[in-house]
């Protein structure tokens, strides 16, 4: 990706459990007036995150230490790279997965006292995520839990039994609308590591969303399911509408219960770019295995407007 290059990406994935739970109410879905749900730019950057470090192997600033334990940002920085005098930010650009993607914010304090504060560093990434919104509104599910424990270690007769809230919705297709613009590095570009770096967790961000959202298996995650990539790729320009010029079908809104045939509108998005095509330098789409005739048809209509297409 060059300098000059700005990215627009929308993605769309579907989950059957809690997408991002709100921990100052119960953890509950994100609800809405409208009835849909909100996911936040920091649940989509935690899972590309946690792909890179599970899958990849990667090195994350934004996680706990080495230990397993939460630490401060600036505890982190120093488990990564020894030394907090001088450039930090360059430092973990060039040896953590996130930092150059989604810039770092580390309070450098100069006495013990973790409540003085100190000079900070800081960068804004070049990848950057709105909030996500389901295309439907949602049927919150809440069912209530319970387990069951023995009292006393030697009294195994004696047993009690807890009961919890959990949420999660019923169905939710999600929209993420996404960008890129490597100009955010500033002067950082212009060091041959860095860019380099850059340029290596850039081509990794696909697989991390993609694949991060498809593996990410856990109790409020499980099933979620990547449904449409898409990404295009601008020389010197961007016009942040994606989400704007693809749409979905009325099948998908309201209380949609489960993903329709074809349910994208794409005529709106091929008339769009086929008037921008000297502006466009790629378009990479990846689609579900059910969108996989509508994903091939896209890539043909847009190889019809002169448009260079990558099929993921």
């Amino acid at each position: 990706m060059e300098s000059n290059d700005k990215k627009e990406i929308l993605f769309y994935y579907e989950s059957r459990q809690n997408p991002n739970g709100d921990p100052g109410f119960e953890n509950q879905p994100r609800l809405m007036p409208d009835g849909t749900i909100m996911v936040t730019d920091v649940r989509i950057k935690r899972t590309i995150r946690d792909h890179a470090k599970n899958a990849l192997g990667q090195t994350i600033f934004v996680d706990y230490g080495k230990e397993g334990t939460p630490v401060t940002a600036d505890g982190r920085a120093k488990e990564i790279v020894k030394d907090l005098k001088g450039d930090v930010i360059a430092k973990l650009l060039t040896s953590t997965f996130d930092t150059s993607l989604f810039g770092a914010l580390v309070t450098i304090r100069e006495k013990k006292d973790e409540k003085q504060e100190g000079q900070s560093a800081k960068l804004t990434g070049p990848v950057q995520f709105g909030l996500g919104r389901s295309v439907n509104q949602v049927q919150i599910i809440n069912p209530t839990i319970s387990g069951r424990f023995v009292g006393k270690e030697k009294d195994t007769k004696q047993q009690f039994s807890t009961f919890g809230k959990f949420y999660s919705v019923e169905y939710a297709l999600i929209k993420v609308h996404g960008a890129i613009n490597p100009t955010n590095l500033g002067g950082y570009l212009e060091d041959k590591k860095i860019a380099a770096k850059f340029e290596e967790n850039e081509k990794n961000l696909f697989r991390c969303l993609w694949d991060g959202t498809n593996q990410l298996v856990t109790r409020s995650k499980f099933p979620q399911r990547s449904i449409l990539f898409l990404e295009i790729t601008y020389d010197s320009t961007i016009y942040n509408d994606l989400p704007r010029i693809v749409s979905e079908k009325n099948e998908m809104r309201g209380k949609a219960t489960t993903l329709i045939q074809s349910p994208f509108e794409f005529d709106n998005l091929v008339e769009t770019l086929g008037k921008r095509k000297k502006e466009i330098k790629l378009v990479r789409i990846k689609g579900c295995e059910e969108l996989g005739k509508d994903a091939k048809s896209l890539a043909t209509k847009l190889r019809g407007k002169g448009i260079k297409v990558e099929e993921l």
